[in-house]
């Protein structure tokens, strides 16, 4: 069995485009990608601790139409050409009716199931609580990559208070050095 640390892609991976009323947005293309500070040495040294590196993201602009399923594989395709990332794991979807959109497991549980993870020995380093409580729905352990807007409601609703419990960390590096601590 593997170790892994799964990753929230927008926020976490690049850097999240936030709106003039806050709200985090992916970027359009490859020329809206901007790798976020620290990433790039923060996931070599995952990769050489023989940690896999796999990325779970929520792309629910697909199903709303203001992007395509080829705008974000162009811009998951650019991250594993810049970031040693060995698979992207999307849910285009919009209603929490499916069993991939976080704050629900099933991303992480089909790439755990592929790449033969053990969910006990992983970590999960998100910045949005979906992302922590899917982690735990997982039994997988989360970091939160502490932002401005980690702790609002989403379309799935307002976090449940047992999540805020879980380590925050200000930056990727702190992230990383928690979980080879």
């Amino acid at each position: 069995m593997n170790r892994a640390v799964f990753l929230d892609r927008d926020g976490v991976l690049n850097e999240a485009l936030v709106d003039k009323d806050g709200v985090p947005r992916p970027p359009a293309g490859a020329a809206d990608l901007h790798i976020t500070e620290g990433a790039a040495g923060a996931l070599e040294r995952l990769h050489s601790a023989g940690f896999l590196l796999l990325a779970v993201t929520n792309q629910p602009d697909v199903a709303r139409g203001a992007l395509s399923m080829d705008d974000v594989e162009m811009v998951n395709n650019e991250l594993q050409a810049r970031l040693p990332i060995d698979a992207v794991y999307v849910c285009p979807h919009t209603s929490d009716a499916c069993d991939c959109r976080k704050p629900k497991p099933g991303m992480i549980l089909d790439a755990a199931d592929d790449w033969e993870v053990d969910l006990a020995a992983s970590w999960l380093i998100g910045d949005r609580w979906v992302d922590v409580a899917a982690a735990l729905a997982a039994g997988v352990r989360p970091i939160l990559l502490e932002r401005p807007y980690s702790w609002d409601p989403t379309s799935s609703g307002a976090p449940e208070e047992n999540l805020a419990r879980v380590p925050a960390r200000g930056t990727i590096s702190e992230c990383v050095s928690l979980i080879l601590g």
